[in-house]
């Protein structure tokens, strides 16, 4: 019988206070199997050296402890032995033992800590529950998980804060733990029925069939995330390798059905691409936008996203860089920022239809949290890989005036860090003569911590626009 799920610190801290009374140095002190069943105390201890050492009052920091308890948690059959000299020198006048980050001893025992931390997280993540009918008018939910360590207790009480209205149980190859609304029970997993498919996973399956966007597929991003030995534990992982090898096929469709920054009656002969003769020293095979390889951003960005606008626009708009949507489109300004944007030009009575838009980073910067990518500002790095393609768009469109979208596209049109309230009442050139305004970012009042400042914000930016425009207009 496979037992149930044990105590794995508390046995340790008992036995551990035990040898440190009797005075054991961690050379001498012996540490059962690795095991995740209870610790046995019943053995009598070994024998004290001649001169006992007198056993000082254990106290025992709180990130000692916190570390203590989460190594408790990992396979590693050394773990005991390893706590134990820790614990012994922590004891014995080391107490900032567990802030010294170059420590061999710290060093091994973070090491297990963070493996176990990533254990359980993926446990909260790739546990899944399937319906189980116990009798008429009663269900149960019950999943099947395999955890690298000894995680069920300790992330047990994650689901029963979440799942805290339903009935489950997740049983694991060491045992089993049940909560049944009210309290949790840890159970042998013999005494477990074993999972089924139910009437719920294939809708899940449906689901999540109709939900994966191929433009948003990062193979190498997703088997490091999500490595194959979690495969078992989700059902959805049966879907994975048809979906991969149909991705580039519905992100073409995709992409033939997503709409323009600005449609207008202008011919789509107008746009002009990025494309110009090789600057000098540009790697081989990188002078093409598409396949940039100037900074490391394209290697998780779904493509680079150029400018668009017709080629003789007076007016370039230059933001930051694309961010979600834009990078999944392959189009500037398509997302939030974007609509909100055409929505100021309008009421600023500008034409966005007459207008070039771009970005000074051409890849989207991002940090993955879940399903989402937050949007993370670009490093300097990345605008001075940008600066090229960017100055290529002003040499074929000519603006008069290039509007700079927020501090990240002042500094790469010219050339200087300004805050941008300074730099908006200030008289500024490109080094083609085009004039240079600059104003907040539309990104910026999407994030105003409060209507205040979201209305200043637009009032100032929808004044620069209208700005922009009229100095065009007395242009000849």
């Amino acid at each position: 019988m496979t037992g149930a799920i044990a105590d794995v610190f508390g046995p340790w801290r008992a036995r551990a206070r035990r040898l440190l009374d009797a005075g054991i140095p961690p050379e001498r002190a012996q540490w059962p199997d690795d095991t995740q069943h209870a610790m046995p105390l019943d053995p009598p201890l070994e024998s004290p050296p001649a001169a006992p050492v007198a056993s000082p009052q254990v106290r025992v920091a709180p990130a000692l402890m916190e570390l203590l308890e989460t190594c408790a948690c990992h396979r590693d059959p050394t773990r005991h032995a390893l706590m134990y000299r820790a614990l012994w020198r922590a004891v014995h006048g080391e107490h900032g033992l567990a802030g010294d980050t170059l420590d061999p001893d710290v060093v091994r025992l973070s090491a297990m800590a963070k493996s176990v931390r990533r254990d359980a997280h993926k446990m909260t993540a790739f546990v899944r529950f399937r319906e189980l009918a116990v009798r008429p008018g009663e269900v149960e939910y019950i999943a099947w998980y395999v955890p690298e360590h000894h995680i069920l207790r300790r992330t047990a009480p994650f689901f029963a804060r979440r799942f805290g209205t339903m009935t489950w149980t997740i049983a694991t190859p060491d045992g089993a733990a049940h909560w049944d609304r009210r309290a949790l029970e840890f159970l042998p997993t013999d005494a477990v029925p074993a999972p089924v498919d139910d009437a719920a996973e294939a809708l899940w399956l449906t689901y999540y069939r109709n939900i994966f966007n191929p433009a948003r597929l990062n193979v190498r991003a997703m088997q490091r995330e999500m490595p194959q030995k979690y495969w078992r534990n989700v059902p959805e992982s049966r879907l994975v390798p048809a979906l991969v090898a149909g991705a580039a096929e519905r992100s073409g469709r995709m992409l033939d059905g997503s709409a323009t920054f600005a449609e207008s009656s202008r011919a789509r002969s107008s746009r002009i691409p990025v494309r110009a003769a090789p600057t000098a020293g540009a790697a081989a095979g990188t002078d093409s936008l598409a396949t940039c390889r100037r900074c490391e951003l394209w290697e998780h960005a779904t493509r680079a996203v150029p400018g668009e606008g017709p080629a003789n626009a007076r007016i370039m708009l230059v933001g930051e860089q694309p961010g979600d949507e834009e990078d999944l489109a392959g189009r500037p300004f398509v997302g939030p920022a974007g609509r909100l944007l055409r929505s100021l030009l309008a009421a600023a009575g500008v034409d966005a239809g007459a207008l070039y838009v771009t970005n000074a980073v051409k890849h989207f910067f991002f940090e993955p949290r879940g399903k989402r990518r937050i949007h993370k500002t670009p490093l300097q790095r990345h605008v001075a890989a940008c600066v090229d393609w960017l100055e290529r768009e002003i040499a074929q469109v000519k603006p008069a005036t290039i509007v700079a979208l927020g501090a990240t596209a002042l500094a790469a049109v010219h050339g200087a860090r300004l805050p941008v309230g300074d730099a908006r009442v200030r008289e500024l050139r490109h080094a083609s003569g085009a004039r240079i305004i600059a104003t907040y970012h539309p990104s910026a009042l999407l994030r105003a911590p409060d209507e205040a400042t979201r209305v200043r914000l637009e009032r100032a930016l929808r004044e620069d626009l209208a700005r922009a425009a009229a100095s065009t207009q007395r242009l000849p």
